[in-house]
């Protein structure tokens, strides 16, 4: 085993790298209280894209998955020489050519049968090795790390990628954290959606290998203790630790124009979602389109923003869809900073994204939701604003026009507070980052 370093280290491990303004978030406020709770921790990042991560966040990152480019970035050829031909030239003709009896031989039958199958135990076998040379790398980097630190989200879900997706990589890092003699540690995380039953079993065994489990909220609570059989704490989604009570931006003094920041998300989007309906994303954006006509008829100030490259598909459409001569402002951020000084200038944020639910908060501004999953329902009913949200299954214009009219008379009186909340979701998560710390100094101890 490899000598471990005298100073606590941290890898923050989750399915992030994606450009998800709302998963990073999470690992900066992760980071950032790690370094407040462990001012002499070595931090790491392990996640989806180590690049980005390394570059974001500014730490040493290795990928959760194999990764072509990590594990063979491409080398820089020397240039040919006059006389011989160049690789490239010879391929052109070459890979069409072959395509082409392949195609020509999979059209018989009984061969093409064979053909297929010979192709997709090539394919295994191909993807099997990879896997070997993965589990070997992440094992040597774990015998580094004292305290493997999985973070927030919703890291319990097979709808995205089914049982062999998130559930079994959560399965190997755990496993092969122990055989390093690496803590485990799961930190407020969601679960579900969770069908598969082969979900389920990995998970629990998972979960069993786990030093530490805190749930994100009261129904990721219930469903690992019925489906899988183990109980953990509730804690809030961490990236309400993003800022503590005293650091809170501070946002500009309100005038008499409501400012109103509207996320949409591409929820069905064949582009996008895992069971894609064109039907529910054209009315889902038909409806939204309304809301946003509304909006802009009653002089508000209105701004579409994306917490994520794919929303802004969504944007485009909603654009498209909305019968205003006023265009609206536009917001792509690229970076957690960028997207929360945008929100700092709304007075009222529309949001369908569960972070683009959570972060407003923070900052003291209510939210009417349009909840695609129960985690932003739940979210919204314990902050004092349960009368507004809608479910996207099942909403109408009417209603949509009725809540969003309620809440910002609410606001237009100021009868909304939300900073009281706010701060019993920092003291909580700070309780929980000090059970991690005297967990990770602990483990660095034996």
């Amino acid at each position: 085993m490899s000598a471990r370093s005298p100073s606590p280290r941290i890898a923050v491990f989750g399915h992030y790298g994606n450009q998800n303004l709302g998963d990073e978030a999470i690992i900066e406020a992760v980071l950032k209280n790690l370094r407040h709770h462990l001012p002499n921790a070595e931090l790491s990042c392990f996640s989806i894209n180590p690049s980005d991560s390394a570059s974001r966040h500014g730490v040493d990152s290795f990928p959760i998955r194999y990764r072509a480019d990590y594990f063979n970035p491409p080398r820089t050829q020397a240039p040919a020489q006059e006389d011989t031909p160049a690789p490239a030239a010879v391929n052109e003709v070459a890979t069409p050519l072959a395509k082409s009896w392949k195609t020509r031989l999979k059209s018989f039958p009984l061969l093409g049968s064979l053909l297929r199958t010979g192709q997709n135990v090539v394919e295994f076998r191909h993807t099997l090795k990879q896997e070997v040379v993965f589990l070997r790398a992440a094992r040597m980097r774990l015998e580094t790390v004292d305290l493997l630190l999985i973070s927030g989200s919703n890291q319990f879900l097979d709808n995205f990628g089914g049982p062999w997706g998130f559930p079994y990589t959560l399965l190997k890092w755990t496993w092969l954290a122990k055989r390093s003699g690496t803590k485990v540690a799961f930190l407020s995380i969601g679960a579900g959606p969770l069908t598969h039953p082969l979900s389920y079993w990995m998970l629990g065994r998972a979960l069993k290998r786990a030093d530490y489990l805190s749930l994100r909220d009261e129904g990721s609570q219930t469903l690992v203790r019925e489906k899988v059989g183990i109980e953990g704490p509730v804690f809030p989604d961490l990236a309400h630790s993003l800022y503590d009570g005293g650091s809170i931006p501070s946002r500009p003094q309100r005038s008499d124009r409501l400012r109103v920041a509207v996320n949409p998300m591409p929820v069905f989007d064949r582009r996008y979602w895992h069971h894609p309906d064109d039907t529910l994303y054209h009315d889902y954006v038909q409806k939204l389109a309304r809301l946003c006509e509304y909006v802009v008829q009653e002089g508000a100030h209105l701004t579409l923003f994306s917490t994520q490259l794919k929303d802004e598909d969504v944007i485009d459409d909603l654009i498209e869809a909305m019968k205003v001569t006023a265009r609206p402002s536009i917001a792509c951020s690229r970076t957690v900073a960028e997207l929360m000084e945008t929100l700092s200038q709304s007075d009222c944020v529309v949001a369908t994204r569960f972070h683009a639910t959570v972060l407003p908060l923070q900052l003291g501004i209510p939210v009417l939701g349009i909840c695609y999953y129960r985690k932003a329902a739940e979210l919204l009913v314990d902050v004092g604003l349960g009368d507004y949200f809608v479910n996207i299954d099942d909403f109408d214009d009417k209603t949509l026009f009725q809540k969003y009219k309620a809440l910002t008379e609410r606001i237009s009186t100021g009868s909304l507070k939300l900073s009281e909340e706010h701060s019993r979701y920092i003291q909580a998560l700070d309780e929980q980052y000090r059970i991690i710390a005297a967990l990770a100094i602990k483990g660095d101890q034996q």
